[in-house]
């Protein structure tokens, strides 16, 4: 399975077709589902899942492929939702279901910030919705796992002022390089004030 991913990514970078990439992606996600035999291994299936969103948003980065990152975003958080609301058990998962959240919306953050700061691109409402998609998915299973758990819900407050220090730390990091414009700005900054 490895070897025909590895193939599918080296055919789609030689010859600069998105869509051999997306067909990539697709069976990527597809083959743990398909010999998973119903094993149950949620951070295997997890930890495989991130490791194909760092190649394919490298690619996509690389390429300039912003269809393959959204596809990518969107299955990621789908497949994730799916675990959550069906396969998630609180004892055997909590700390799971934290660093892989943590981990998806950390790979398509910084993603996304990638294009509009490196690439220099102007900023346009898909880029909005993406970046409110991926902060308030982020945010929605990470309170209700903490709300969840006995242990978790002193930490509420805490992980609404964790939220709004990442997007602080990088509207101040936009502002104080002129990384990007100032709408760009506005907006991360309007995060933080409401995750605050």
């Amino acid at each position: 399975e490895a070897s025909a991913q590895q193939l599918c990514v080296l055919a789609a970078w030689h010859y600069n077709r998105q869509i051999i990439a997306l067909m990539g992606l697709v069976g990527a996600y597809g083959v743990p589902f398909l010999i998973s035999e119903d094993s149950g291994n949620a951070t295997v299936l997890l930890a495989y899942m991130s490791l194909i969103n760092a190649g394919i948003l490298i690619i996509a980065f690389r390429k300039y492929w912003k269809g393959l990152f959204s596809t990518a975003f969107w299955l990621s958080w789908l497949i994730f939702s799916w675990w959550m609301i069906f396969g998630y058990e609180r004892e055997s998962h909590f700390a799971t279901g934290l660093l892989f959240n943590t981990v998806f919306f950390l790979l398509f953050y910084g993603t996304i910030l990638a294009y509009k700061l490196l690439k220099k691109e102007a900023y346009r409402w898909t880029d909005i919705a993406l970046l409110l998609a991926n902060s308030f998915i982020f945010f929605g299973f990470g309170y209700g796992m903490l709300n969840d758990h006995s242990a978790g819900e002193q930490f509420l407050g805490l992980f609404a002022v964790a939220n709004a220090a990442v997007h602080f730390g990088v509207g101040n990091l936009i502002r104080r390089d002129k990384l990007a414009d100032r709408n760009l700005f506005y907006f991360v900054i309007g995060l933080v004030l409401v995750f605050i």
